[in-house]
């Protein structure tokens, strides 16, 4: 009866007929030649769970000899298509995982610091001058000498009412004592 032995990926995969059998490759103890002409795949449970095939039945893949198609087996289980697990992969894995898992972190400890600093409420406000009002945005225990100010200014001409944040953003990277000399749009 005619046997096929063909690559499957993670398998070997062995058509007799209408039967078919996979045999995992990390599974697959030795491969050898028994008796001249019988190819044996060892798969370490025991003699009744080894798979027998005689030379003369395989087909495909073609081979001169028992050992030629003995090598040719290896050389499957040897190979690993595209996608299929290997330590190398394991580890390429591993590290794109931890790098996500330090984004995630660096995400969440960047939305914390924003903790205490959301716009609902300034920490200061100059109204010294009856044109202009500079409102400071940061934590309750910011330092006005430190860069960690977002700074709106708010200024009247007449009628007309306009709104300007420090560097034209929101960002938390102004000092407040400056606030007077720092460019708005």
């Amino acid at each position: 009866m005619a046997t096929q032995i063909t690559n499957n990926g993670a398998s070997l995969k062995i058509t007799s007929g209408a039967q078919i059998r996979d045999i995992m490759k990390s599974q697959v103890i030795e491969i050898s030649v028994v008796k001249t002409n019988i190819i044996k795949i060892d798969i370490g449970k025991g003699a009744l769970y080894n798979v027998f095939i005689p030379f003369a039945d395989v087909t495909e893949p073609v081979a001169a000899d028992p050992e030629t198609l003995k090598e040719a087996i290896n050389a499957m289980i040897a190979s690993s298509p595209a996608g299929t697990a290997t330590e190398a992969r394991q580890v390429e894995q591993t590290v794109k995982l931890n790098t996500i898992d330090a984004n995630i972190n660096n995400i969440k400890n960047s939305v914390g610091s924003l903790d205490g600093k959301i716009f609902f409420e300034p920490v200061i406000v100059d109204e010294s001058n009856p044109q202009t009002i500079y409102k400071g945005f940061a934590s309750p225990a910011a330092n006005p000498a430190d860069a960690v100010w977002a700074i709106q200014k708010i200024s009247t001409n007449g009628d007309v009412v306009s709104y300007q944040w420090a560097d034209g953003n929101k960002n938390f990277d102004n000092v407040w004592n400056d606030r007077v000399t720092l460019a708005y749009s």
